[in-house]
């Protein structure tokens, strides 16, 4: 079992860092029966198979397709991934924080977006002789990346013949129904199967963002190790001291008490970019309702924003620090990057700049990380940090189920619905309607 690698410093969200806009240090003992009770139910329905993704580091058979679906298509240099939302966006977080050196095999990813533009610059690259199409939908009826694999399948037909298409597509959709696996079935494509019981924006732990990443050689087996690591220690100690727990509720009182409704994810790592934007879909899909559980109009939720330190203390940084309070900023800081360079003593021959001779690029980072957490706390604007050892494949997949368990538990707190996307489907609807009546 990897040793938990998640820690969590609530410090600068509490009162005695930043007065009236923090929470009282008792914060956590007040709401422990609050929390257990929220854990109980994720547990319930994870027993009871209601929702499936806290089960998903367990899943022997979908590793063993998945592995098995890698090796036929070993032959392929690229796998183009098709998907949209929690089909897309974990997977090129992940491939962006661990893609191997020197692979010889290559993600790239469309179908997020209907704008051609964008698509002419992923095909002009493309050799479709040497790829693979993963078109990922579990319905097989959402527009986008359908639209983008029914133009690509015409591509595909017309270059490689209609006798040889399908031998360069794998399906990853529902195990039994929709258009998709009609259209799989028919045509003879690879399938894998999305599970039932787990919603998209949950489902970068099963073959929707397994298989790319395995097809890319990062190791699967340990995303799910850390995952599971992360989830036995979530369910082995007291709620109110796990680190996701703790998030969860500090968000949550953040929003509710405080008014401080927006909540800015800012990873001291570029390799993480592309985490802030997996959490910031599935924070704000999850928890932005209209209607409890009980069916009282409340509309609830917090807005998520994707930020990169150190960039964005050059962009966005000065609105946190002295524009309106009413936001909460995380950050992920990193305790060893894979590379390091040391800054020339040359340096001191630029007075400004003196101070930074001899000094390396992780000190740098670091301390930008903690005078930005410092420079809020001043102020009076909460923050909290993230501490992950290093970016690797066992911290990838505990990062993931950190957010993951922290948003259903948020969804708790709040008494919504956290698994659906009413939303969401109003504005499938209405495109629809458009669509329909134009010529």
């Amino acid at each position: 079992m990897i040793k938990q690698m998640i820690s969590y410093d609530s410090s600068n969200m509490l009162r005695s860092a930043v007065g009236i806009y923090g929470a009282d240090k008792s914060v956590f003992r007040k709401n422990a029966v609050r929390l257990n009770k929220a854990r109980k139910e994720l547990e319930k329905e994870w027993k009871t198979e209601q929702q499936g993704w806290l089960g998903c580091p367990d899943s022997t058979e979908d590793i063993k397709a998945i592995k098995a679906a890698v090796k036929k298509c070993a032959g392929f240099k690229t796998c183009l991934v098709l998907g949209i939302g929690g089909s897309d966006l974990g997977a090129r977080a992940a491939y962006q924080a661990l893609k191997p050196k020197n692979s010889a095999k290559n993600l790239i990813f469309a179908g997020a977006n209907t704008d051609p533009d964008e698509l002419a610059g992923v095909l002009d690259k493309l050799d479709l002789k040497t790829t693979l199409v993963d078109i990922i939908s579990k319905s097989g009826n959402t527009i986008e990346p359908m639209a983008t694999f029914l133009i690509v399948r015409e591509l595909m037909m017309k270059r490689l013949g209609k006798e040889n298409f399908a031998s360069q597509i794998i399906a990853t959709t529902d195990r039994s129904s929709g258009a998709l696996r009609e259209l799989a079935d028919k045509e003879g494509y690879l399938t894998l199967s999305v599970p039932e019981n787990i919603g998209g924006r949950f489902s970068v732990l099963t073959p929707v963002g397994l298989f790319p990443l395995a097809f890319a050689g990062i190791d699967i087996s340990k995303m799910l190790a850390g995952a599971k690591d992360f989830r036995e220690g979530f369910f082995r100690e007291k709620p109110e001291n796990n680190p996701a727990a703790q998030f969860a509720l500090l968000q949550y009182l953040a929003d509710t008490e405080r008014r401080q409704n927006i909540h800015v994810l800012m990873p001291y790592a570029q390799a993480l970019s592309g985490m802030s934007s997996w959490y910031r879909q599935i924070w704000a899909e999850s928890l932005g309702k209209k209607h409890s559980v009980d069916g009282e109009t409340v509309h609830v939720g917090s807005t998520p924003i994707a930020a990169l330190g150190a960039t964005d203390q050059h962009s966005q940084i000065q609105l946190y620090n002295e524009g309106p309070n009413n936001k909460t900023v995380t950050f992920i800081e990193i305790g060893k990057f894979a590379h390091d360079y040391k800054i020339p003593l040359s340096a001191k021959m630029i007075k400004p700049l003196a101070y930074v001779a001899g000094k390396t690029l992780q000190q740098i980072i670091k301390a930008e990380r903690q005078a930005t957490a410092a420079s809020l706390a001043d102020s009076k604007r909460p923050n909290s940090t993230i501490h992950i050892p290093e970016i690797s494949a066992g911290t990838i997949g505990g990062l993931f189920m950190f957010f993951e368990i922290a948003t259903a538990l948020a969804g708790k707190l709040y008494g919504i619905n956290p698994y659906d996307q009413p939303g969401v489907e109003a504005g499938k609807q209405a495109m629809e309607k458009i669509l329909k009546r134009e010529p």
